[in-house]
């Protein structure tokens, strides 16, 4: 990242990062990011209900210590 010259608060990509895009347009279809579906507990976005009530099912079912 670098700065604008014209404006010292706003970031600029430096250099393309295929590999961010590419991760963030894949959470962005399976609905990860702005899904409308929450998890209770994690908080993580998800397309579906379902998706969402079973995200972290395995952390909601262990017994705590």
């Amino acid at each position: 990242m670098r700065r604008n010259r014209e404006s010292s608060s706003v970031l600029i990509k430096a250099s393309p990062n295929s590999t961010f895009d590419i991760l963030l347009q894949k959470a962005q279809k399976e609905g990860r990011i702005g899904g409308t579906h929450r998890c209770a507990v994690c908080g993580m976005t998800h397309q579906t209900e379902s998706e969402a009530s079973t995200c972290c099912a395995m952390l909601r079912e262990r017994p705590h210590r």
